[in-house]
């Protein structure tokens, strides 16, 4: 293999290299577009069952934040998608460039090759007496593997210059495939825009009424955090009778991080982990030991991972909470209504375990949902598959 065919493999297999780790990184975008998706329509299902009380009006209002976030990460898969398909067409286009330059320096040189052979063919030496006029027999032996060389040569020049021109062809061909699936992209991402500007200015509504009651919302804050201090105690004094009577049970819980089942299907996490910004009221911040996740009332809460019911407990505020042991960890089912599990009960991952509590008025309930390594808070939201 000569350097300028050595040369072009090279070229070649790199862009294969790149377009194989591109087509990964696409596939990697679509499958994270598929879940913001499916939480935009869990948060539009949830959307469509409206409650009449002030806190059902806040609680749309949080339903549709979070889709107002799933849908700006959809459109970053989007742009990122675009970005992505760009590189590669750039890529591809560089690769065109320098397939086009081969191409004509191995058909310069093709053309020689005939012209030469067909120059030598019409002369009185053709290739009979080349190897006849040799003087011995190994001269007219060696005389005679040289032709058969030659003519194998040639052979190879005319493949390599099929093959380089079916590969060019062929990435010319993909490029066009690209770019129309660029646009593709670059239209959803545009309705996806216009999508948005109906949800935000559908929030502002929301805000606009909700505004009005900055004395119930404070108040409601003082209740939350109240229940969640009462509920963190609970937790607190389960951890350490725990530490003093035994160690813990082996659980497997440490290595399920990301794949947990989710509590209750087709939720909406309406309150995130942590502390952060209230959703109405400007500079007041609010804290979360865990997660509340908005489900429609007839939708059961089920246990996330295998493991040993500790406590069923009364918390004002939160109703009943449900806290299971998974070895050094604890995972806390609050808001219920209907318990179906007691104190010390064994119980499987994806067991039914309660209902949501929910005013006879409202449609739907919060879940409030908490996980803690020892006596650590961790987000709850790291440790979930990701597709509800």
């Amino acid at each position: 293999m000569n350097l300028r065919s050595y040369k072009i493999l090279v070229i070649f297999f790199f862009i294969s290299g790149l377009v194989f780790s591109q087509s990964n990184e696409i596939e990697k975008l679509k499958k994270k577009r598929i879940q913001y998706q499916t939480e935009i329509k869990n948060a539009e299902r949830l959307l469509s069952k409206k409650g009449k009380s002030k806190i059902s009006y806040l609680n749309e209002l949080k339903i549709l934040n979070s889709k107002i976030a799933s849908q700006n990460n959809v459109i970053a898969t989007y742009r990122s998608e675009i970005d992505v398909i760009s590189k590669k067409v750039e890529e591809n286009k560089e690769f065109i460039h320098q397939l086009a330059l081969e191409i004509s320096t191995i058909k310069k040189g093709y053309e020689a090759l005939i012209l030469e052979a067909n120059r030598q063919l019409g002369s009185n030496m053709n290739e009979f007496m080349v190897v006849f006029s040799s003087s011995s027999f190994s001269e007219a032996y060696r005389r005679f593997n040289l032709l058969k060389q030659y003519s194998s040569y040639r052979k190879r020049q005319g493949l390599v210059l099929l093959e380089t021109k079916v590969k060019h062809d062929s990435i010319l061909a993909k490029n066009k495939m690209i770019l129309q699936q660029k646009t593709n992209t670059y239209n959803l991402l545009n309705e996806e825009l216009e999508s948005i500007k109906l949800a935000i200015a559908s929030k502002q509504n929301y805000v606009g009424k909700l505004k009005k009651e900055e004395k119930w919302l404070k108040k409601d804050i003082e209740i939350k955090k109240k229940s969640s201090n009462d509920l963190k105690l609970a937790i607190e004094k389960l951890i350490l009778e725990a530490s003093k009577s035994s160690t813990y049970t082996f659980s497997n819980f440490s290595k399920a991080k990301g794949q947990l089942v989710w509590p209750v299907k087709d939720g909406v996490v309406t309150n995130k982990f942590g502390e952060h910004n209230h959703a109405i009221l400007k500079g007041v911040k609010v804290k979360n030991n865990g997660i509340d996740i908005t489900a429609l009332k007839e939708n059961e809460v089920k246990c996330v991972y295998e493991g040993t019911v500790s406590r069923v407990i009364a918390i004002p505020g939160y109703n009943k909470a449900v806290i299971v042991r998974h070895g050094k960890y604890l995972t806390v089912y609050a808001n219920l209504v209907d318990v179906y599990v007691k104190n010390g009960d064994v119980i499987q991952s994806n067991q039914e375990i309660g209902q949501i509590y929910t005013d006879s008025n409202e449609k739907s309930g919060i879940l409030h949902f908490e996980i803690w390594e020892e006596n650590k808070k961790i987000n709850p939201v790291d440790w979930l598959v990701k597709y509800n």
